[in-house]
């Protein structure tokens, strides 16, 4: 007796013929979705581009502060000289963390409004 194959014999469904079996309230509904997904996926990738562009400024400030601080340091005399140039430094330091955190509240709010957008009712 022949093997005879099952999946063979089926053709498979035209696509005019599937058609009729969909309504267009729910192909529309579904494409909306779809739009809402993709744009909250373009905001998601905007916020996430300006956090790593952020957060690459700060390393590179960083690296500057760091910088011109041992080059003062290596310059310096006296012991007043040097309690300045650390007081400088720290001063500079401190700005930049609080830079820092308007940066990380302003980003999270980025990102919340997105998920909101994604997650809220109607993709809206």
């Amino acid at each position: 007796m022949a093997y005879k194959d099952s999946h063979t014999d089926t053709a498979a469904p035209s696509p005019a013929s599937v058609m009729p079996m969909l309504n267009p309230e729910l192909l529309d509904l579904a494409k909306r979705r779809v739009d809402a997904l993709i744009e909250a996926q373009k905001e998601f990738i905007a916020a996430f581009e300006g956090i790593h562009h952020e957060m690459f400024d700060r390393a590179r400030a960083e690296a500057e502060l760091t910088s011109e601080f041992v080059g003062k340091l290596s310059a310096v005399r006296s012991v007043p000289d040097a309690t300045t140039t650390y007081r400088e430094w720290a001063n500079r330091e401190l700005e930049l963390l609080a830079e820092d955190g308007r940066n990380l509240f302003a980003n999270g709010e980025k990102i919340m409004q997105a998920s909101r957008r994604l997650f809220g009712r109607n993709g809206a």
